[in-house]
Order: C-alpha cells, then structure tokens, then sequence
C-alpha cells in the first residue's frame, strides 16, 4: 500500500509558474508595506517625536481593524470569484457590483468611525490619544479611496498580472514616503493623512486606467 514513488510526482510547469507568481506578488506587498510604515513611523518620530508617531500608528490600527469587514469580503468571495470568470464583459458586471455594494460599505464605515471619532478614542486608547482625532477626516477619506483602488487592483490578483501588481507595489510604496514628506511640511501633523489620501486617490486612477488596459490585451491575444 505504500512506496516511496507516491510522494513525489511530475510537476506541472503551467500550474508552478502561475504558483511562482502569486508567491512573488505575496512577497512583494508583504515586504513594500512593511517597510514603507516603517519609514513614515521613523520620519514622524523624527519630525514630531515618539508622541505624534504613536497617533499615527493607533490610527492605521484603528482603519486596519474597521476595514477587515470590507477587505474580509474581497479575500473571500471578490477575489475567488474574479478568479473564475473568463469572459471580459462578466469581469465588467462583477467589479460594478463591487462598486454597488464593497465600495458603500467601507464609505458608511469610515462615516460612522469619524462620527464616533471622540468615543472611540477614548474606549481604545485613552484620553491623550485624542490629538489624533485631527487624523480622522483624511483618513477615513483615504480609507474609502483605498477600497474603491482595491477593487480594482483586486482583478490584478485573480488575473495574475504580475509585472503591473509589482510595479505598481513598489511605486506607491515610495509615493507614499514621499507625499507624507512634502504634506506634512505643508500641512503639519495631519498631512500624514492627507498624504494617505492623496496616494490611494492616484493609486486609484492608475488602477483605472491600466487594469482593464492590460486585461483587453490578454482577451485580444
């Protein structure tokens, strides 16, 4: 009933380098998030002290913890069923239902978080945390901008485009340093969020204009 053979097989090339590439697009996003936090967190510390950098950090907790409802949803039944459909115009239908109804969610999510903003400091945090109540507006603004992109980028995923998902990580990653550099010199503290918002709104548009660019391509081939 048992040889050694039965544990090994033939591997299938197509299906490893399909493997290979969600691995790589994993690695990818796993590494560039990361580090770009990592690098805002130092410049805020910087720039403001440990302080202002730990209401910055408790705010992208708080927008990572109300969100996970929305992305929850993207993981387990958007991207799988992106995945499966194979005509461009079923594609179309899909990501306008994700408008319809992902997108809405997360708007009257960031809403109700904003309006709640002061209680919801005070039950998570403390009472000092409250300074970051001047983060609230941008970033559930962002937050929302962020969702709207991800459905986008989420096609990206099921249809492995590797080149543009890698491309597009790494400068939005930079972007994102970058814009928290210039907004907070112009805006102080709260341009962090600002920044936040303005990386997400053209991660957005780019999504637009290439996703659907690159996915024609494929069909036309």
């Amino acid at each position: 009933w048992f040889k050694l053979s039965y544990l090994f097989g033939k591997i299938d090339k197509v299906i490893a380098k399909k493997i290979a590439a969600f691995a790589f697009m994993a690695l990818v996003s796993a590494v560039c998030v990361p580090l770009s936090q990592m690098a805002i967190r130092s410049y805020l510390t910087y720039e403001y002290g440990s302080t202002y950098a730990g209401y910055w950090e408790a705010m992208i907790r708080l927008s990572a913890a109300y969100l996970m409802l929305v992305t929850t949803t993207l993981g387990v039944y958007y991207l799988p069923r992106l995945s499966e459909l194979s005509k461009i115009e079923e594609i179309r239908k899909e990501i306008f239902l994700g408008y319809k109804f992902i997108f809405p969610l997360a708007i009257v999510g960031g809403w109700v978080v904003y309006l709640l903003r002061d209680w919801i400091v005070a039950i998570l945090f403390t009472k000092t945390f409250l300074p970051m109540r001047d983060l609230f507006l941008w970033q559930m603004i962002g937050d929302s901008l962020k969702i709207g992109s991800w459905v986008l980028a989420y096609l990206m995923l099921s249809k492995a485009m590797t080149r543009l998902f890698v491309t597009t990580e790494i400068i939005f990653a930079i972007t994102s340093i970058l814009l928290t550099y210039v907004c907070t010199h112009i805006f102080g503290f709260e341009g962090v969020s600002i920044a936040h918002l303005v990386n997400y709104g053209m991660y957005w548009l780019v999504m637009s204009f290439f996703v659907f660019r690159v996915l024609k391509e494929r069909f036309d081939q």
